[in-house]
């Protein structure tokens, strides 16, 4: 049993050992890494300082830019939408008076209904109550008109009666001048 302990310790011992040799190689290299990367990213020289502000000034100038140009987008979009806002309300405030205005008609049409039923109720009532003498009135000057049309048929038929007598006379007196000229001229014969 001592055994596999002692081979375990060997081998953790070499372990150990081969780690201790390669540990410091191992880091080397990631320093001189680190280092190249440090490098690259300070600049060396006064003029690679510049161009870096530079190109950092240039950066913020096309952000500061393209942040102007998306406040002018939202300023135009919110000046169409206040726009139509306006137009909207102006609409609104129209239909609102038109509404007002109808609902005010309405009212005077159902009041002027009223006025006229109340007539209407009052017209029924009279004329129910002079009804009786009206139709007393309607009969009596349909008896006058119809006792007008008898006198006027007896007047147009004595009318006639007249034309024709003077007709029976016109016609006697033709005869009694031709009888009295025919009695003229047998008495001038003899």
């Amino acid at each position: 049993m001592i055994e596999p302990i002692m081979y375990l310790g060997l081998g953790f011992l070499a372990a150990s050992l081969l780690a201790l040799v390669t540990i410091p190689s191992v880091h080397a290299r990631a320093v001189r890494l680190t280092l190249r990367r440090l490098e690259a990213a300070i600049p060396l020289s006064r003029a690679e300082i510049q161009a870096e502000k530079d190109h950092l000034r240039a950066e913020f100038a096309i952000s500061t830019r393209r942040l102007e140009i998306r406040l002018e987008q939202l300023r135009a979009k919110t000046t169409s939408q206040l726009a139509e806002l306006g137009k909207k309300t102006a609409t609104i405030n129209r239909l609102e008076a038109e509404l007002v205005e109808k609902t005010a008609t309405i009212f005077m049409l159902e009041a002027r209904d009223e006025a006229l039923k109340a007539e209407l109720h009052a017209a029924e009532a009279l004329l129910a109550k002079n009804g009786a003498q009206v139709e007393q009135r309607l009969a009596k000057k349909l008896a006058r008109i119809a006792g007008d049309e008898e006198r006027s048929v007896l007047a147009d038929s004595q009318r006639i009666e007249i034309v024709a007598l003077k007709t029976q006379v016109d016609t006697l007196k033709d005869q009694l001048a031709f009888a009295r000229n025919g009695r003229f001229e047998t008495a001038g014969a003899e």
